[in-house]
């Protein structure tokens, strides 16, 4: 599903981008959690946002909200809720989702995340942190959302797990035609795992492209107090030598590559 913000006004933000369905796209920068809840529609916003070419207003609000899911940075517990089944027969209720086999539904979300239907009887407690993330993401696909949109998604999780995330939403993308919207601090996962960026500055979109292409205006991003990749900055460095040629890559194995053919 495309997603597209003109002129969006809400408090301090005036906003303007485009989120395709075939990209996995980053948020970063001040207020990105802000993005995230307007493009759930958590607030109503003046201006026009439209969904595949579906101008959002009062007759399809709530159709298109139950179309968006959320998985916030961290797990939010209910005290009164133990076990992960209790948990997601409480998101069925809480949000009215029109299901017909809840049990069926539960158990089909965890198939997707590659979870054994034994974690249903776990106290949320019990959980690994990559474990909780893939129950939240789970608990996302219930209401059978078109976008997800993700905020930190890969932190506190090891290079393994962080993968084993990836893998996931690239799925979830590439299978289930999800559009996927990943928010962070974290340069070094949004340049390796997204394909488009939008950074927010002062409450107004302050740049917006091709990941590679944008997080390589090394210069101009840090003059702007954006963190700089680790792997960008290796290169930005490196080719301020003219004698060595090596080209910005995503991955270090093909700058490993560059390196042995060009120096």
């Amino acid at each position: 599903m495309e997603i597209k913000f003109k002129n969006v006004i809400y408090e301090e933000f005036n906003l303007n981008f485009l989120i395709n369905s075939n990209e996995f796209t980053g948020v970063t920068g001040e207020g990105k959690s802000t993005i995230l809840d307007l493009i759930k529609m958590k607030y109503l916003a003046k201006g026009e946002i439209t969904f595949n070419d579906i101008i959002v207003d009062k007759s399809n609000l709530n159709s298109i909200r139950k179309s968006i899911s959320l998985v916030e940075s961290n797990f939010p517990k209910q005290a009164y809720l133990d076990s992960v089944k209790e948990y997601m027969e409480f998101i069925i209720k809480y949000y009215k989702l029109s299901i017909k086999d809840p049990d069926k539904k539960i158990q089909d979300s965890l198939k997707i995340v590659g979870l054994n239907q034994n974690i249903l009887e776990r106290n949320i407690n019990t959980l690994s942190k990559s474990e909780l993330k893939l129950v939240q993401i789970a608990i996302s696909l219930l209401s059978n959302p078109e976008i997800i949109l993700l905020d930190e998604p890969f932190l506190d999780l090891d290079t393994k797990n962080e993968k084993k995330i990836y893998m996931l939403l690239l799925k979830l993308k590439e299978q289930y035609k999800k559009t996927i919207v990943i928010a962070s601090i974290n340069s070094n996962m949004l340049y390796k795992y997204t394909t488009k960026m939008i950074f927010i500055k002062n409450s107004k979109v302050f740049l917006e492209g091709k990941t590679k292409e944008v997080y390589t205006r090394v210069d101009y991003l840090k003059r702007n107090k954006f963190e700089i990749p680790d792997i960008v900055m290796f290169t930005y460095k490196a080719k301020k030598n003219k004698q060595v040629k090596i080209d910005y890559h995503k991955d270090i194995r093909d700058i490993i590559k560059d390196i042995y053919k060009h120096v």
